[in-house]
């Protein structure tokens, strides 16, 4: 059987999550108004996913150096393997099975809902349908950067990825599940073009003022790169939606399951490994090999994993994947998708702090003043005092208005 050595190509944006414990979410969770600031644990969520996905990098260039050369479509799927297993190992674990049945029961009596109130709302009642969605979204993201990334150059690719910073509130106002999350102040859109630039700056080498492999057209390699960006700011907007309905948990585990399960059904199409091949009968142009020879063979390749790859791979998947979903869910659950890349736009950051301490990498003159315009990005997009008082009253006076006659009013984020 023909084996590739296994591997791991950059992808930024994977995402997945620890499961924890807690109750179904019984009501439609509101949005921030556009103009209104976050809370402090909302933004400690969403820095935490930035600090997470940032340590990818890193991971990359240890796995790198810590073995034989690795072949990037196998081990993503190992590491959303990983991440599918961690997270509902975690849901399992923390969560009383009296709770798991409710969950389920619950869901179940969701997805009777008629279809055009779903459809009118843009949100499916099933959180099994919500989670599938964005497991697809997030694997074909995956997917196509790493397609990308085999056409041309990484630091190309990196600046084409960092257009998610404006992809990303432009489909928020185009697609929006509801009139509020189309709703995108000038504020949020100034801080979110302000971090594309910062983003693509702080790749610039210091030997120039201006990277030398930035496109000069956009061809294939190109246009499946800001087709990945797509994917990956389609993701932040559904999720957001779906936040709306569904616990953060049972989305964030349902979407490691469902990007695992994306990559998994790629891979028996592209059948890198042969082992497809070899397990169908002769008369589908197989070789009709007995199934054990053939998982004795798939067992001799991941043998030649060194320790020290398998670690990483283990810490990477745990890190930007699992956790960074993990922080990102709960996060996004108290944030518009606009809202939330303007602090995703530090992820670069993060990674070249990390690089500095784990790698001893210098900090280059323009990651450091990059890293001043993502701050600069986040003070320009956050109100005034008085815009965010403004924007409470508003606030309070909608929810006096949305509250039942003998009800809490709805829970706001």
């Amino acid at each position: 059987m023909r084996l590739p050595a296994p591997a791991l190509a950059p992808a930024w944006h994977a995402a997945n999550v620890l499961a924890r414990s807690g109750s179904v979410a019984s009501s439609e969770v509101r949005l921030d108004d556009a103009d209104s600031a976050l809370d402090l644990q909302t933004l400690s969520f969403l820095v935490g996913a930035a600090a997470l996905w940032g340590t990818y990098p890193t991971c990359v260039k240890l796995l790198y150096s810590a073995g034989p050369p690795l072949d990037p479509s196998i081990v993503v799927l190992l590491r959303f393997i990983i991440m599918a297993a961690v997270s509902c190992s975690a849901l399992f674990a923390t969560t009383p099975r009296f709770t798991l049945l409710r969950r389920y029961v619950t869901a179940a009596e969701a997805a009777s809902m008629a279809w055009s109130e779903q459809l009118e709302r843009r949100v499916p009642a099933s959180v099994y349908v919500a989670a599938l969605e964005l497991g697809i979204l997030g694997g074909l993201g995956t997917f196509l950067q790493t397609l990308s990334l085999s056409q041309i150059p990484a630091l190309t690719a990196a600046v084409l990825y960092s257009t998610v910073n404006v992809i990303t509130p432009a489909l928020a106002a185009l697609a929006g599940a509801n009139a509020q999350e189309r709703e995108v102040s000038a504020r949020t859109w100034a801080g979110c073009a302000l971090g594309l630039i910062a983003s693509c700056w702080a790749l610039v080498p210091d030997v120039g003022l201006l990277p030398q492999s930035l496109p000069a057209s956009v061809g294939g390699g190109e246009g499946t790169m800001l087709a990945a960006s797509f994917c990956y700011a389609a993701s932040k907007v559904r999720l957001s939606s779906h936040l709306r309905h569904h616990p953060p948990d049972d989305i964030a585990v349902g979407r490691l399951v469902g990007q695992a399960g994306c990559a998994a059904a790629f891979l028996c199409l592209v059948d890198k490994t042969q082992a497809v091949h070899e397990l169908l009968p002769e008369q589908a142009g197989g070789l009709a090999e007995p199934a054990d020879a053939v998982l004795a063979e798939l067992v001799t390749w991941a043998n030649g994993f060194t320790p020290q790859q398998l670690g990483l791979l283990l810490a990477s998947s745990l890190l930007s994947g699992a956790g960074a979903t993990w922080f990102q869910s709960n996060g996004q659950r108290k944030a518009s998708a606009p809202k939330a890349q303007l602090w995703f736009a530090m992820t670069p950051v993060f990674g070249a702090v990390w690089a500095y301490l784990i790698l001893g990498e210098a900090l280059t003159y323009h990651e450091c003043t990059g890293a001043a315009l993502v701050v600069g990005a986040i003070v320009l997009s956050i109100p005034p005092p008085r815009d965010r008082s403004q924007a409470a009253a508003a606030a309070a006076a909608a929810d006096a208005e949305a509250e039942p006659a003998g009800g809490a009013p709805r829970e706001r984020l």
